[in-house]
């Protein structure tokens, strides 16, 4: 089972659950958007997502990344099921808290993103890679993670590749709390308690606001136009293969130089 729910009194917990790494493979992916379907269709509980084993999630499977998401057609591309995931996470109707235990990477660190609050432990990286592999990120991504991090962060962890520590991105206000590792679960619960002091319909009012605040395209289509044909290009050109078969291969980049 890639996902448990469990129901609280009070929130229902969404659990990634395949450990250790909690790939977003599209077993999970559809079970995280069948599960906010089925929960927006009901009474749309405030959420508490965590995961299961060492990472929080590891992101995409280097060696399964489709091509749909990296497609120049807009409707192709919102058919994906991480972009149906993102887009049910970000239009559902009350609030989300994430608590991560683990490190995230890639996609999970978007997902994390549209979460509205988070909590982390100490110790806990994060990461979003694609550079070197060769790829160019979504602008729908970028955007939600410069709301986060702030630009100077993203910029840094894009252009870099590198992972960035729970202190930093607790600093530059990504994580809301950041505790002990054994002492997640309760903050992460109290956070929840407190929530659920609200009113459901003004939370969820709230939220929504927020997020049309957020989330307005801006972006001429020329300029859409331009990033689908980088991505696109990314996804199907020399560096990605290289890159992905020297990462399968435990092999150095292919982009690295010896001094």
């Amino acid at each position: 089972m890639p996902l448990e729910i469990r129901p609280r009194s009070r929130w229902t917990e969404l659990v990634l659950n395949q450990p250790p790494r909690n790939v977003l493979d599209r077993e999970m992916l559809t079970a995280l958007v069948g599960a906010l379907d089925e929960l927006s269709a009901v009474d749309a509980p405030v959420l508490l997502i965590k995961a299961n084993g060492k990472h929080f999630s590891t992101g995409y499977s280097i060696k399964d990344i489709p091509e749909e998401v990296f497609h120049r057609d807009p409707s192709v591309r919102a058919l994906a099921p991480f972009e149906q995931l993102m887009d049910r996470l970000t239009n559902y109707p009350a609030p989300i808290v994430a608590a991560v235990q683990g490190d995230a990477y890639g996609g999970a660190v978007e997902l994390l993103a549209c979460c509205d609050l988070r909590v982390a432990a100490e110790g806990v990286r994060l990461g979003v890679p694609p550079v070197r592999l060769g790829l160019v990120y979504s602008h729908t991504g970028l955007r939600r993670m410069i709301r986060g991090f702030g630009s100077p962060m993203v910029r840094e962890m894009l252009m870099t590749g590198e992972a960035i520590t729970a202190d930093r991105a607790f600093r530059v206000g990504f994580f809301n709390r950041l505790v002990a590792a054994g002492e997640l679960d309760q903050s992460a619960d109290h956070l929840m308690e407190t929530m659920a002091k609200g009113g459901p319909s003004a939370l969820r009012g709230t939220r929504r606001i927020l997020n049309l605040l957020e989330e307005a395209e801006v972006l001429p289509d020329e300029a859409l136009n331009e990033i689908a044909e980088l991505r696109h290009a990314s996804w199907s050109g020399e560096e990605f293969v290289k890159a992905r078969d020297a990462f399968i291969n435990k092999r150095p980049s292919p982009f690295a130089r010896e001094e």
